[in-house]
């Protein structure tokens, strides 16, 4: 329904326009606005479409037109005949009369091709997105007429008497998709940069032809700044592009702007101004609201349309034990082993499941920035049922969380469900469901993640609520004697699998160290006692040191890590605490922020990620946000201003400065997606998703596990896959459809598409850190006072 991220961004140039309430999964078909997940700028008022570098095709074979630059055009098929590459050089004239370069018919330099699927079809049937490029010699003139004649043989004959004609302009003061920005803006003091370039399929790296930039004040229209393009990359296997860089750090008067290039056009605008994140903090965590389950969802706190006033799943059905707990390993030590109350907590992604492990790095993430500037999460800042109560809105929101967690303890012997789920994944709202929903088996990873949660409750929620915390920090001890009674299941380095019949989430990982390693962690944090400290130091040798992942719930070491260096640094320490592990801790969390720096400094799109092409999946690239705690967190160990100066730094690429000048959270910046794989927005009343929604974005090689997965690796042109077999280097990638532009807005695609909480934790908090300027200074003021702070 809305902007398809296509490859070569030619689909994801147009705006949006509604669509008729009810399943919107089923308006992917029909109209040409549905059918292809974009508005057709057919479908755009005259004011809208003349902001953009693109206008409707002719009728016939060609959709849309869209000017490149200069000197490139790219054309959307309705289809393509990969037989036909390279397109014949010959099948192409453009003139233009008024132009001395064109007065007769000149032909291409290059032409080229590129396919990916763009949406589904009511059917689910892949609708395939086909562009032609074609490369001119010389440059068009500002606002003349040119006319581009196809010979009938490049759409296999036979179609008409004649070549097609397609009339175009070139438009200098509009929109370019060569030109990608930050589309919501900068804090003053930050750096800016935007990138230039772009992509003609098979004809390789659009030609960048200037040498330098002007940014524009939208309110006066004068050039406010002016550099030169430094190149990053050339023919760059990531996104296609010759990656040209435009620095406008220096500018830092607040504005309204756009960058301009001689001979592509102008970016989208943008702002620069104070506290211009606090928006996307607010609209982001204010998912956990509107995910709540076991509550109506109402005005004046629900976003205004998307009310839930019959609430979440009905509570008589939440909810029933499987049959498979009696006779798991962990077993069951209820009264009652058939029936188990379930209450509260939120929606784990884009279905109703709830699973503790990954739920519990929703603690992580709020708790560490906490322990970098608690200030910047106030009460009210929301705008939840909650808000005015005297307590953070952000720690009442882990309230409502933590009700939930606590419920999913086993009150006979402390063990911890590991989810709660319905058979199968639910194609309604929550409150429709009839079924009742199913508590899977105790498990050794949810029990251990469980008591790091909860102890990282107890700790931030006793200054408020010392009753709450008190009663956290028990359930929290109890899971921990849990562990410490019970064999681990499933056994170290085994998996967790569904039983038979059940379909939802298996959240599967091969070892439970990392997870009793943070849990023994946070503990030894929140109560200081010796036998937390003892099973840390036992555990700790045994758990890989990786400052490269993200905390995830199959990724915890490093959350151990963070929970052991801010440990050990309190005041009237341990004398105990092994100093070498210690040391080690605190080695790896600065590693952590060194090796994202690393990255970015390499990657063209300066993306703090694997430099290997074939990992980009589940978030990599487009929740760049991922690396803005790591990198505060090392900066509060070092106080060097790069760390800091980085984390400004990494909203750029999840606000538009991407490959497609594509926003990737819901309702934010110009153009974001409108199919993510929610279903409370699926079959709510409205045509938009839910605001704020950070979706998961480019993935490489979508498992082969569906057949929309499926036709969505086979319709990639250029290939799918790299010639050789076993691609080791960037370049090896050069020859298949580039990783950054693999994305396409659907949400039959759950790893492009379908964020959990998880995700809204750690891009929620990472706005709210940067939500105003004076960090860096806060982050160490903070510092400084939890190092004199008497213990307790």
């Amino acid at each position: 329904m809305c902007l398809a991220g296509v490859g070569a961004a030619l689909l994801a140039w147009f705006l949006l326009a509604p669509v008729p309430a009810g399943d919107r999964a089923a308006q992917q078909a029909g109209t040409d606005i549905d059918q292809w997940g974009i508005v057709s700028p057919r479908a755009l008022s005259p004011t809208r479409l003349a902001r953009y570098q693109v206008a409707p095709g002719p009728d016939g074979p060609v959709r849309f037109v869209e000017t490149r630059s200069a000197r490139a055009i790219t054309l959307e098929l309705e289809s393509i005949d990969p037989a036909r590459m390279p397109p014949s050089l010959l099948d192409f004239r453009l003139r233009g009369t008024g132009d001395p370069a064109y007065r007769e018919p000149v032909a291409p330099v290059r032409a080229g091709l590129d396919r990916q699927v763009v949406g589904f079809d009511s059917a689910r049937r892949p609708l395939p997105g086909a562009r032609l490029h074609l490369l001119f010699p010389h440059p068009l003139e500002p606002d003349q007429v040119y006319h581009l004649a196809i010979a009938d043989r490049f759409f296999g004959g036979g179609h008409r008497s004649g070549p097609l004609n397609v009339e175009l302009r070139y438009r200098p003061e509009r929109i370019s998709g060569s030109i990608q920005v930050n589309q919501v803006g900068f804090e003053p003091a930050a750096r800016k940069i935007a990138f230039v370039g772009n992509w003609l399929g098979t004809a390789g790296a659009l030609p960048i032809d200037a040498t330098g930039f002007a940014v524009i004040d939208l309110d006066g229209g004068a050039v406010v700044h002016e550099g030169g393009l430094d190149r990053r990359a050339m023919a760059d296997p990531w996104s296609g592009n010759d990656v040209y860089q435009a620095d406008f750090s220096t500018l830092t008067r607040p504005g309204r702007y756009q960058v301009r290039v001689a001979g592509l056009g102008v970016s989208e605008p943008f702002r620069i101004a104070a506290r211009i994140h606090e928006p996307i903090y607010r609209r982001v965590m204010r998912l956990f609201y509107h995910s709540r389950n076991g509550t109506p969802v109402l005005a004046p706190f629900a976003d205004p349309g998307y009310e839930r006033p019959d609430g979440g799943v009905p509570a008589a059905l939440d909810g029933q034990l499987h049959a498979s707990v009696a006779d798991s390993a962990l077993g069951c030590a209820e009264a009652d082993c058939r029936s188990h109350p379930v209450a509260g907590g939120w929606f784990d992604a884009g279905d109703y499941g709830q699973y503790v492990p990954n739920a519990a790095p929703v603690w992580y993430w709020v708790g560490a920035a906490f322990d970098l500037a608690p200030g910047r999460f106030m009460d009210g800042d929301l705008g939840i049922p909650e808000s005015g109560n005297g307590i953070p809105d952000l720690l009442d929101e882990l309230e409502w969380g933590m009700g939930w967690m606590l419920s999913m303890q086993d009150d006979g012997d402390g063990g911890v469900y590991f989810r709660i789920t319905s058979r199968s994944w639910d194609d309604m709202l929550p409150h429709q469901l009839t079924q009742p929903r199913l508590i899977a088996e105790k498990t050794t990873h949810a029990s251990a993640s469980f008591a790091a949660a909860a102890a990282i409750h107890a700790r931030l929620i006793e200054p408020y609520r010392p009753s709450r915390a008190r009663q956290a920090l028990a359930a929290a001890q109890r899971a921990w004697e849990f562990l410490d009674s019970h064999p681990q299941w499933p056994a170290e380095g085994e998996r967790y699998r569904n039983p038979p019949g059940i379909h939802a989430g298996e959240y599967a990982e091969s070892s439970a160290d990392d997870n009793r390693l943070w849990a023994a962690a946070e503990l030894y944090r929140a109560t200081g006692e010796p036998r937390y400290r003892v099973a840390y130091e036992r555990l700790a040798p045994r758990v890989h040191i990786d400052p490269t992942a993200n905390v995830s719930y199959g990724q915890l070491a490093m959350a151990a890590f963070w929970a052991w260096t801010m440990a050990a640094d309190r005041p009237g320490g341990d004398p105990d605490v092994d100093p070498a592990l210690a040391r080690k801790a605190r080695d790896a969390v600065i590693a952590a922020g060194n090796w994202r720096i690393a990255k970015a400094n390499e990657h063209p799109f300066r993306a703090p990620m694997h430099q290997f092409v074939g990992f980009t999946g589940w978030g990599s690239f487009a929740e760049s946000t991922r690396a803005t705690v790591p990198l505060l967190q090392a900066y509060r160990l070092t106080a060097e201003p790069r760390f800091l100066d980085w984390a400004w730094e990494t909203p750029n690429i999840q606000l538009g400065a991407n490959p497609q000048s594509l926003c990737y959270i819901t309702g934010v910046g110009a153009r974001s997606p409108r199919w993510p794989l929610s279903k409370l927005s699926r079959f709510d009343s409205q045509a938009a998703p839910l605001n704020g929604i950070p979706v998961i974005g480019p993935h490489y090689a979508l498992h082969a596990i569906s057949p929309q997965m499926i036709a969505v690796n086979a319709a990639y042109l250029p290939p799918n896959k790299p010639r050789m077999a076993e691609p080791r280097t960037a370049m090896d990638f050069a020859d298949a459809y580039p990783a950054l532009r693999r994305y396409t807005d659907s949400d039959y695609l759950p790893p492009m598409s379908e964020p959990t909480v998880a995700d809204y934790a750690q891009v929620g908090v990472a706005y709210g850190l940067l939500r105003a300027p004076g960090l860096g200074a806060e982050i160490q003021e903070h510092a400084k006072r939890a190092s004199t702070r008497t213990p307790d």
